[in-house]
């Protein structure tokens, strides 16, 4: 399997300039809206969700407090915003592979092993995603499951037209991504964000199993459909069933 290569992360945007030769206010405002949304992510891995607060927001950005409430309500509006970027940013990782393989196998280790390499290189978008979106209150977290749906539908169509696999029920295709998000959280609570990537052969191996044309030595043949596409989860992901 070869070893996806180490994203790259993103700088920090130097100050706009003042004075006479200052921008428009529509590209300063563009500017400092993405300023916050970089920000927020830092300042929740820092304090978490409850813990963080406007003041904070706005000091690792460098913009005032009144440059805020022109960009979001609050703190959950910002939060609500930085969470979608974050999740438009790694459908976007996941997208390519997904239909640039050829097979299932290489589809699934592509996406997964170019997610992995992209959260370990961000971690506080990591953090954001897997731990702390899910626990921001209902209407964070019904877009978290929301978005869980969607990477399952991503899934689903990555199967397509391989007729010697097994497709699980859509039901279950969250439940197979929930097993990834856990396994990822596991990881960054911690403090292995870095080692993400190093999770690949696991997680690769536990997606597969959900999708694998039964043989006659496989324990799962004259299963219902149901239990065929249950196969054992990752360790964080059993943790999270039994709790």
């Amino acid at each position: 399997m070869s070893k996806p290569e180490p994203a790259t992360r993103p700088r920090k945007k130097k100050a706009l300039p003042r004075g006479p030769y200052a921008l428009p206010p529509d590209v300063v405002a563009k500017d400092q809206r993405e300023r916050l949304l970089a920000a927020l992510p830092e300042a929740v891995a820092e304090h978490g969700y409850e813990g963080t607060t406007v003041s904070h927001i706005v000091e690792i950005a460098g913009v005032a407090r009144g440059a805020f409430y022109k960009q979001f309500v609050d703190k959950r509006a910002c939060f609500a915003a930085a969470h979608e970027g974050a999740h438009e940013r790694l459908l976007g990782v996941l997208t390519f592979p997904c239909y640039s393989r050829a097979s299932l196998a290489e589809r699934v280790e592509g996406s997964l092993g170019a997610a992995l390499v992209f959260l370990a290189s961000e971690p506080e978008l990591a953090r954001l995603l897997t731990v702390e979106a899910p626990a921001a209150g209902p209407e964070i977290a019904k877009r978290h499951h929301e978005w869980m749906n969607r990477y399952g539908a991503l899934l689903r169509r990555a199967a397509l037209g391989h007729p010697e696999i097994v497709m699980p029920p859509r039901s279950f295709e969250p439940v197979i991504v929930g097993g990834i998000s856990s396994a990822i959280a596991e990881q960054v609570l911690a403090g292995q964000t870095e080692h993400l990537p190093d999770q690949l052969p696991e997680l690769a191996a536990y997606v597969l199993a959900c999708y694998r044309s039964p043989t006659p030595e496989d324990p799962r043949v004259g299963l219902a459909p149901t239990d065929l596409s249950q196969p054992e989860q990752p360790p964080a992901a059993r943790a999270a069933a039994s709790a």
